[in-house]
């Protein structure tokens, strides 16, 4: 949220404090392995987890495993919104790039109720209509399912889906090109406002191909369909996330290096991803490994039953991780496997009370979900973890084009505002107290750039000083 005015109602002589505004966007992309299920070692649920069997919502995700309807109950994804990242604090996961869904009408759709339910604002979420074709027949049972994304329709707008397919199109998925799960493109910006060079983004959504190291040469391939798409398709200097499950092992991995690269396929010097926990590029790192650091493991054994791998990514450009000016910026510190934060050792267990990565979940709402909860959600719906990041984009700074006192009444015009953005006046008498004690005094939710707030029986005339703030967010 941002506070925009400060203005002395009594005089109506204002004291300007507008500065650019962000928005924070929390981004996580998570393999669900919806279609083929995992196994569970939880005595509290049945033993295998199959979205065909369960029915929606998928168990663990929205609902607690034990009751799949119970949405109100909440599972990982209330989790992700409900966690404080560093300074930043708890709120509703934006973006959700997804790996291993069966389909949209099968997965995804579920997914989207379930989250508007829980939260209780239709269509708060929304999801590409785009679904990713599969090789091998397009059986998602046989190549793990298509990607997809979910998002928070109130703070980001889907601009495009774009599939990036193999030379020849989906015909060639599979192993003569490298890429056997169609990769997605998808560009956003903020919601409520025109899209602009300065504020759209770009995620790509992959599920690489698993397997040692007799399928680098695979894993290499789509890593270079999606780099040469970056650097013949997308605007100079794009601010982009190549996210998804990379199986891969090490740092090492061609994939892995294909992507952090400086070179791009046309000889422009851009596209390059940084791995924010090795953003130096070391080569030698072996993530499947005793000595590797715990915190960055996303993914459990095949049984649920203990963590020893990588796997999942979200790299991003240099623009983004460094944050230059002028468009999506990455948090710095917010990078982090949701659910493991080294507390729990290398092939430990991560539904253990010894786990204390989700100690720092928010308790200021009407509904919340304990850590020991979501770590049965974890393991319940996935052997994959989540991985979260926060990030900002610039929004308009709403002006005041004037400010008039109708007897008692304080009326703001506001243009450049945010459409659906909510915007409140908070009142005080004395202009050093903490925000925490101002008082709302009217709240507006803008329908276009241009509209007006009135703060209703406001102003006492007869005090000696009242000060009001608008705060959009």
């Amino acid at each position: 949220m941002k506070f925009l005015l400060l203005i002395c109602a009594v005089s109506l002589a204002a004291v300007f404090a507008v500065s650019a505004q962000t928005r924070t966007l929390r981004i996580a992309t998570y393999n669900i392995e919806a279609d083929i299920g995992v196994t569970n070692k939880q005595a509290t649920f049945t033993n295998v987890v199959r979205s065909a069997a369960e029915g929606p919502p998928l168990p663990g995700l929205i609902a607690p495993p034990t009751n799949s309807a119970d949405v109100q109950a909440g599972g990982v994804l209330e989790g992700i919104g409900e966690e404080i990242v560093g300074n930043d604090p708890a709120q509703a996961v934006d973006i959700l790039a997804l790996e291993e869904t069966t389909g949209n009408v099968q997965t995804v759709a579920p997914i989207v109720n379930g989250l508007n339910s829980f939260y209780g604002i239709a269509g708060m979420y929304s999801n590409s209509p785009y679904q990713g074709t599969e090789a091998f027949g397009g059986d998602p049972t046989v190549g793990n399912g298509p990607n997809a994304v979910v998002f928070n329709a109130s703070t980001v707008q889907l601009l495009a889906s774009v599939p990036v397919d193999p030379p020849g199109g989906t015909g060639n998925l599979g192993s003569t090109y490298g890429e056997y799960r169609e990769v997605m493109r998808y560009e956003f910006a903020p919601a409520g406002v025109a899209p602009a060079a300065s504020n759209e983004f770009y995620i790509y959504v992959s599920h690489y191909k698993s397997g040692g190291s007799s399928y680098n040469s695979d894993r290499a391939g789509e890593a270079q369909i999606i780099r040469t798409n970056e650097a013949v398709d997308l605007p100079a200097m794009a601010r982009v996330l190549y996210v998804g499950d990379y199986n891969i092992t090490t740092s090492g991995d061609p994939s892995y290096q294909i992507i952090v690269s400086n070179s791009a396929p046309n000889g422009v010097q851009q596209g390059a991803g940084v791995d924010p926990f090795n953003p130096t590029n070391n080569k030698s790192i072996n993530w499947h490994s005793s000595s590797a650091s715990t915190n960055i493991l996303a993914q459990e054994s095949d049984n649920c039953e203990f963590i020893q791998y990588r796997d999942d990514l979200e790299m991003m450009t240099t623009n983004v991780y460094f944050g230059a000016t002028g468009g999506l910026k990455y948090v710095p510190g917010t990078y982090h496997t949701f659910g493991n934060n080294g507390s729990v050792n290398y092939q430990g267990t991560v539904n253990t009370s010894a786990n204390t990565s989700l100690n720092n979940l928010a308790t200021n709402g009407p509904v919340f979900i304990s850590a020991a909860q979501l770590l049965v959600d974890l393991t319940g719906g996935s052997d994959h973890l989540p991985v979260v990041a926060d990030y900002t984009i610039p929004i308009p700074a709403p002006v005041i084009s004037g400010v008039s006192l109708a007897e008692t009444n304080l009326i703001f015009a506001v243009t450049n505002g945010i459409t659906n953005a909510a915007y409140t006046v908070l009142m005080s008498t004395n202009v050093a107290s903490p925000l925490a004690d101002w008082i709302a005094v009217a709240t507006n939710i803008a329908t276009g750039g241009s509209f007006t707030l009135t703060a209703t029986n406001a102003v006492n005339q007869a005090a000696p000083g009242q000060f009001y703030l608008l705060r959009s967010k």
